[in-house]
């Protein structure tokens, strides 16, 4: 690097690594450049670190786009791998925001743009990984309208994962957290549908001030995005159009089908919503209906828990209100006057162009049924009008805007036999039977998600001494250590069951003998593993006789022996 690259400075420091002002001397241009963290203890992973930063960088110099920021180089150093990108001089969006939220006209434009960088990087099938307000950076141009650069496109996954014990204790990933999709958390593939869901909490960052899914520490934000607690927009925002408020909540509901499938879909539901004049706006007033039926929900069977009328809220404390009156974004003080003060509109019957503010329209509502965003395949035209959803009061929808089409002609009933009639019937009875146990085997394995993974998160906390729990909470954390979802997980379980305190009146001890004494479909050496690694840790003197009589009656030798030996332990230090 030195031979080219002479560093002038430290610009700052963030998740992936620090980034430094320097300048070329082979192009004579000052470039960014940021440093990878990697692990200097591994030379293995290292390498491998490096080398997936040079694929990656390939890829994303291939991202010519005026709304991501270019790369040129990539490298390594002694001191580990680099890469070489242009210097922005801007801000970044939480800069911005610290000082008031957006406007309507300015978050028109930001959220124009980084659709558009989005569908860009999407079509080159990248997943950024890490939206937030600090990786997204506003340059001014010398007209005055501001740009949009999306920086560190693809980098997250080259930089070691945090470990859990790490959120409260670091600046960078806490402040990534409030953005993070809740399959982030929950250690599955992701896919663009992750990435709406960290613009859409950016977006709604952008207009309110604070975040989405928040709390004080890092498993209470990490349990807000896992299970759905979040205000409506509308209710925290005013004078914006409401069809604005939905498409922004479609981006962050809890379900990846039930968000726009891409960059393209979302910004076209968008584009035709913003067509007409004089849309209903927020008047940031809740809606005073119960909880249970705000329309930004997952889909029909896996909500939200409700919680009973009388603990919802009519109005907004001052803490979750948009307390800063909403400012336009203006270039750096000393730039010429900037001739994008305001939106051009149509011109008048003498001839002359009026300036005028922001109409985006909605048109009024028709009788056909709703044409919903699909989460695959190709994208239906637009119609002419595009309609705003209504808050269902029973079979729930997915968040967001919908287009309308028209209502297909009737059918004429097909002649069918009696005979046949009966066997459709009967064929439609297997599936929705097979239908409705697929639905209960995902609900039960997204409620051991909300439940066990802040349970976890604390678990992980090396100071942590108790973790306060119900009974419906150590259920999941024992029929946790039974799925394969958790299997890289299976200490931090036995670590959770350890520091678990009961909040009612459960035996945690017992009920773990009682769990491994009659779940004949345990995993081979579980039994063994929770006595030893759990009731052994736990060293409850009380459970000695339970112990002895689990040993007589389970057919599992090596578990009977465990907890024999267990039951001779118990009483002495672990």
């Amino acid at each position: 690097m030195e031979d080219r690259y002479e560093i002038r400075g430290k610009i700052g420091q963030g998740g992936l690594g620090a980034v430094y002002r320097a300048y070329d001397t082979r192009m004579n241009r000052e470039v960014a450049i940021k440093r990878i963290l990697v692990s200097n203890e591994d030379k293995a992973l290292e390498n491998e670190s490096t080398r997936q930063l040079a694929k990656e960088a390939g890829a994303l110099a291939s991202l010519q786009h005026p709304n991501i920021v270019t790369v040129y180089d990539v490298g390594s150093d002694d001191d580990g791998p680099f890469v070489v990108m242009e210097l922005l001089s801007g801000k970044s969006i939480d800069e911005l925001i610290s000082r008031a939220p957006m406007t309507w006209e300015d978050f028109h434009e930001f959220a124009l743009q980084t659709q558009e960088a989005l569908i860009a990087a999407q079509d080159l099938h990248m997943v950024h990984r890490d939206l937030k307000p600090a990786n997204i950076m506003l340059n001014w141009l010398p007209s005055g309208k501001f740009q949009v650069k999306i920086v560190d496109f693809g980098l997250a996954k080259l930089s070691p994962k945090p470990s859990l014990q790490t959120l409260d204790h670091s600046d960078s990933v806490f402040g990534s957290i409030f953005f993070m999709a809740p399959e982030q958390f929950e250690r599955v593939p992701l896919d663009a549908r992750t990435d709406m869901y960290a613009i859409g909490c950016v977006y709604y960052y952008a207009l309110t001030g604070f975040y989405p899914f928040d709390g004080d520490t890092g498993p209470q934000v990490m349990a807000a995005h896992l299970q759905h607690t979040v205000r409506p927009l509308q209710e925290v925002r005013s004078e914006i159009p409401l069809w604005l408020c939905d498409w922004i909540m479609w981006h962050v509901n809890r379900m990846t089908d039930d968000r726009p499938a891409s960059a393209r879909e979302s910004l076209r539901v968008f584009l035709a919503n913003d067509v007409v004049a004089n849309p209903p706006m927020s008047t940031g007033t809740p809606p005073g209906i119960p909880q249970s039926d705000w329309p930004y929900r997952t889909s029909t069977a896996r909500v939200r828990p409700a919680v009973p009328a009388t603990q919802v809220p009519t109005s907004l404390t001052d803490s979750q209100k948009v307390l800063t009156t909403p400012q336009p974004l203006l270039p750096p003080e000393g730039s010429r006057p900037s001739v994008h003060t305001s939106r051009v509109g149509p011109a008048t019957p003498t001839g002359a162009i009026t300036e005028t503010a922001p109409s985006p329209l909605q048109p009024e509502p028709t009788s056909a049924p709703p044409l919903r965003p699909t989460p695959a395949g190709p994208v239906p035209p637009v119609p002419s009008g595009a309609h705003v959803p209504q808050r269902p009061r029973s079979a729930p929808t997915p968040t967001g805007p919908v287009a309308h089409k028209a209502t297909p002609p009737a059918r004429k009933p097909p002649q069918k036999t009696v005979k046949k009639a009966k066997i459709g019937t009967i064929m439609a009875g297997g599936v929705l039977a097979i239908v409705v146990a697929a639905g209960f085997l995902m609900w039960d394995d997204y409620q051991l998600n909300t439940v066990v993974t802040p349970i976890l998160s604390q678990a992980a906390i090396t100071t942590q001494k108790d973790i306060q729990v119900d009974s419906a909470q150590i259920n999941a954390l024992l029929k946790a250590t039974m799925s394969d979802k958790f299997s890289t997980d299976r200490l931090t379980l036995y670590r959770a069951l350890v520091l678990a305190k009961s909040t009612d009146a459960t035996d945690i001890d017992r009920r773990i003998l009682q769990f491994i004494g009659t779940d004949a479909k345990m995993p081979e050496g579980n039994r063994t593993n929770l006595i030893r690694e759990v009731l052994r840790k736990r060293n409850n003197v009380n459970i000695k006789e339970d112990l002895v009589s689990f040993a007589g009656k389970t057919p599992d030798r090596e578990a009977s022996s465990a907890a024999l030996q267990t039951s001779r332990m118990i009483g002495t230090p672990p």
